[in-house]
Parts: structure tokens; C-alpha cells; sequence
């Protein structure tokens, strides 16, 4: 007579059927309460695939606009099998959405996917992200005047970046909302800053030198740091210009002198 499998042992098996058909499961196991165990494990296993499929379209519109529902559906399966969700929150079960896509060989001829899917991931990382009281412009232009060494400025936790080698923000506006002009590619990448403000996520592609400013911020890189950062890329940046566009936005929540002993090292 044979020991009964022990439950971790059924629920890894029950678990490996859910995310691959080939799987047979537990079904000596399941009661079937009218079905046959295997059809209700079937049931499960339908169950939750159209359950993580359906996150995944959620936070994917643009790259299911792009790649349209069946091959979509496909990506999903394939995806679920290499990350199978480990959290009872569906919120971060498309995390390695981009990496994926990029071993996939049937999407080489669109090369701007995996970047698209980027853009998508930080804008639910912006709409998720906890929210902050922001500095005011007059702060903003009354510690910079104050100021006689460097600043210790955070931003809004809701700011993410991506510097992307494809037009991926224009990509996204088409997918999104096509036109019918059609979309012109021009092959030039594009910089792209998220945030969340008055409860949706906004997106816009500063010129460089801001861009690099925000990110080093972005990254608690001190202001003297991001200062250098952006006039490295144009001698003519403006500091204030740029902290004033991101306070305008709501998007600095601490700013005020550094102390000596805890100034950054670049």
C-alpha cells in the first residue's frame, strides 16, 4: 500500500499543471464533486490563466494594441510559465514583461516591443507609487537663493524615467489612439519622464539636459551632481528652470541644504 503524497508535494504538482497543460496534476487528489477531476482541474487551470492574462492586458494596452489578441494570448501563456505569479496581488505579476518579450525570436522584427512594454511597467509603478507633500515654487526659489553649498532634493516617488533608443513614447500615443495618418517612425529614441498628478499618470520628453538632471534626482544623486550632469550635455542648462518645472508639477518633496558631513560623493 502506498503513502499518500504529502500536501506540499500535491500542491507543487497542482501548481505545475495550473501553468502548463502537459502537466497532468494531482487529479487522484481532486474531488471532482460531479466533474471528473481532471475536467475540474482544467477548470482551475482556465480559470487562472484568463485571470493573469487579463492583468497583463491591463497594464499592457499598448503592446496588445501592437501585437494584436491572439499573439498577445499566446505571449501570456509563455509568460506565465517562465514567471509564474508567486504573490496572491496580481499588481507585480508583469515585472519581466519586457525582459520576456526580448527572447522571444518572433518579435525581432519589432524591436521597440520590449521597450513599449517598459514604458507601460513604470506606469503602473507611477500610478502605485505612495504619495508625498510637495515643496512649493517659492520654496524651491528661496532655498536655491539660501543656499550656499549643495541641496538635498528628493522627488515625487511616483517619478520613474526611461531612456529608450526608440521613439517608444510616440509608439505608445499611436497604440493607444491610432490616427489615421498612420505612424511615421523617424528612428530616433526618445527620453521619457512619468508621474502621477491629479490622480493619472502623465508622460512628457524634456530636452536632454533636463532629463539627466531628473534622473540623477531621481536616483538621490545630489543637486551639484545633477547640476554637472546636465551641463555636460548643454552648457546653457538652467538649474532653477528645471527644479521650478518639476515644483510646478508637484514633483519635489524635500529640498534644503545639505550638511557637511552627509554631502554625497559623486
Amino acid at each position: 500500500m502506498h503513502a499518500a503524497p504529502a500536501l506540499p508535494e500535491l500542491q507543487r504538482r497542482f501548481l505545475a499543471a495550473l501553468y502548463d497543460d502537459a502537466k497532468p496534476g494531482p487529479v487522484e487528489a481532486i474531488a471532482g464533486n460531479g466533474l471528473e477531476p481532471s475536467a475540474r482541474l482544467r477548470v482551475y487551470r482556465h480559470s487562472c490563466n484568463e485571470i493573469q492574462t487579463g492583468a497583463l492586458r491591463a497594464t499592457y494596452p499598448a503592446v496588445l494594441a501592437l501585437v494584436g489578441t491572439a499573439f498577445f494570448a499566446q505571449t501570456a501563456r509563455g509568460y506565465r510559465r517562465a514567471h509564474p505569479s508567486l504573490h496572491g496581488n496580481l499588481q507585480g505579476f508583469g515585472a519581466d514583461f519586457a525582459e520576456y518579450l526580448e527572447t522571444l525570436p518572433s518579435i525581432a522584427g519589432f524591436p521597440y516591443l520590449p521597450d513599449v512594454a517598459r514604458l507601460e511597467w513604470r506606469r503602473q509603478l507611477s500610478a502605485l507609487a505612495a504619495d508625498a507633500e510637495p515643496v512649493t515654487l517659492e520654496a524651491v526659489a528661496r532655498q536655491q537663493v539660501r543656499a550656499a553649498g549643495s541641496l538635498d532634493t528628493r522627488l515625487h516617488p511616483s517619478v520613474h524615467l526611461l531612456d529608450s533608443r526608440h521613439p517608444v513614447l510616440t509608439i505608445w500615443h499611436y497604440a493607444t489612439d491610432p490616427t489615421p495618418a498612420g505612424l511615421h517612425l523617424t528612428g530616433a529614441g526618445e527620453q521619457v519622464v512619468l508621474w502621477r498628478e491629479e490622480g493619472e499618470v502623465a508622460m512628457a520628453t524634456p530636452d536632454p539636459a533636463s532629463f539627466a538632471c531628473t534622473d540623477a534626482l531621481s536616483r538621490s544623486k545630489s543637486l551639484e551632481h545633477a547640476r554637472a550632469a546636465a551641463l555636460a550635455i548643454d552648457p546653457d542648462f538652467d538649474l532653477l528652470a528645471c527644479l521650478t518645472s518639476l515644483a510646478g508639477h508637484g514633483l519635489i518633496v524635500a529640498l534644503h541644504p545639505t550638511a557637511p558631513h552627509e554631502e554625497p560623493v559623486p
